[in-house]
C-alpha cells in the first residue's frame, strides 16, 4: 500500500450525492429555489441578467455557469460596465445574488450516498496518510467525514479561523487535510481586515454567508416590496473588525481569482501534497481542456521529485461511462496510469 495518497475530487464525486455538475447549474440558477418572495425575486434578477447580457429567450439553452460568472468577474476586476445597463457596481450585486443561489443549490441538493460515504470511510480507515484536493465548492466530502463514527477533524490549510463554539465536542482522533483550490461555499471572508472564516459544519445560512447588506437590498429594485427580515441577512460579522463577511469562492476567471487572498497558498500546498504522494486517485474529474492552471499544477507535481523517488507515481482514475475522458487521462499521464475504472465509485470500491 502507498505511504501517502492524494485524492483529487471533481464534480462527478459530488454528483453521487445529488449535487448538480456545472453543465446543469444554469437551469437551476433560475428555475429552482423560487419558494418564498425573496427567492422568486432572486430568480427574476438572474433571469433578466441572462436575457440582457446573453440574449437568452425561452426555449433556448441557458449560458454555462462559467461564462455567466466570468463575464461578471472580469468586468468587476477591470472596473468596466457590461453595457449601459450594468455598471461594475451593479455587477457586484448581481454576483452576490448568483453566489447566494449557487450556495443554496449546493446545500439544498445534497443527499446521503452510501457509496460516497464508504469510499471516504475506507480511505481514512485503511490508508496510512490521505490528503484531499477538491475542485468543487460544495461540502459533500466534509459531510461524509463528519458522518463517520470516528471523530475526525478537517484542516483546510487556508490560514482561516474556525467559527467558535460550533465544532464537535468529541476529541478528534486525527485531522485530514482538505485543500479546496477553488474555495468553498462554507468559507467567509472579510474584505476589510482580510481574515478568512471556516464554517466547518455549514451552520450559517446561505443568505448570511453571501454578505448582503441593507444597502445591497435597497439597490436591488426587484426586492422592493419584498418582506425581508434583515436580521437573517447581515447577522454574521467579522469577529475582529465588525465588517460584514462575504463568500470566498474562485470562479473561472482564472488569472484573477487564484492570485489573491488565500488561493495562492492553497495551490502551493496542493502542489506539495501531490508531489510528495506515491499514489493519486482521481474521482469524477474530467481533466477538461480549459482547466489549464490545474493541469499545469498536476504536471509540475508529477515531475518535480520523480527523479528522487524509488517507485514511479501510481494513478487511479474513477469515472462514469466516459471513454473520451479515459483517453484524455492516458494521453496526459501515460504509463503512470495504474487503472481507469469507468463504472463509478461503486465499482472502484472493489479495488480498494
Amino acid at each position: 500500500m502507498s505511504k501517502k495518497t492524494t485524492v483529487i475530487l471533481g464534480a462527478g464525486f459530488s454528483k453521487n450525492s445529488g449535487v448538480p455538475v456545472q453543465t446543469e447549474f444554469s437551469n437551476y440558477l433560475v428555475e429552482s429555489y423560487a419558494i418564498g418572495d425573496f427567492d422568486k425575486a432572486v430568480s427574476k434578477i438572474i433571469k433578466r441578467y441572462i436575457k440582457n447580457v446573453f440574449g437568452y429567450s425561452k426555449g433556448n439553452a441557458y449560458p454555462q455557469l462559467d461564462d455567466i460568472l466570468t463575464s461578471i468577474d472580469i468586468a468587476i476586476n477591470s472596473g468596466h460596465n457590461l453595457g449601459a445597463g450594468y455598471s461594475y457596481t451593479h455587477l457586484e450585486l448581481i454576483r452576490k445574488v448568483i453566489v447566494y443561489r449557487i450556495i443554496s443549490i449546493l446545500e439544498g441538493f445534497y443527499k446521503y450516498s452510501r457509496h460516497a460515504a464508504k469510499f471516504v470511510r475506507v480511505l481514512l480507515r485503511d490508508y496510512p496518510e490521505v490528503d484531499f484536493v477538491v475542485l468543487n465548492w460544495d461540502t459533500v466530502l466534509e459531510k461524509n467525514i463528519y458522518e463517520m463514527e470516528e471523530p475526525i477533524g478537517i484542516d483546510y490549510v487556508n490560514g482561516g479561523e474556525e467559527i467558535k463554539g460550533l465544532g464537535n465536542s468529541l476529541k478528534i482522533s486525527k485531522v485530514v487535510k482538505v485543500l479546496k483550490v477553488h474555495g468553498s461555499c462554507n468559507w467567509m471572508y472579510c474584505n476589510n481586515c482580510r481574515v478568512l472564516i471556516n464554517d466547518l459544519k455549514s451552520s450559517i445560512s446561505p443568505l448570511k454567508r453571501t454578505g448582503f447588506t441593507r444597502m445591497d437590498i435597497l439597490l436591488l429594485k426587484d426586492l422592493e416590496g419584498v418582506d425581508i427580515n434583515y436580521d437573517n441577512i447581515e447577522n454574521k460579522k467579522c469577529f475582529r473588525c465588525g465588517n460584514v463577511l462575504s463568500s470566498h469562492i474562485a470562479t473561472q476567471s482564472y488569472r484573477n481569482s487564484f492570485k489573491v487572498n488565500s488561493f495562492s497558498n492553497i495551490w502551493a500546498k496542493a502542489e506539495k501534497s501531490l508531489s510528495l504522494s506515491d499514489k493519486w486517485i482521481f474521482v469524477g474529474y474530467s481533466l477538461p481542456q480549459n482547466d489549464y492552471e490545474f493541469k499545469h499544477l498536476l504536471k509540475i507535481a508529477e515531475l518535480k521529485l520523480s527523479h528522487k523517488k524509488k517507485t514511479k507515481l501510481n494513478i487511479d482514475v474513477v469515472l462514469l461511462n466516459s471513454d473520451s475522458t479515459a483517453v484524455r487521462y492516458k494521453s496526459f499521464f501515460g504509463d503512470k496510469i495504474n487503472m481507469v475504472c469507468n463504472e463509478g465509485i461503486e465499482e472502484y470500491l472493489n479495488y480498494l
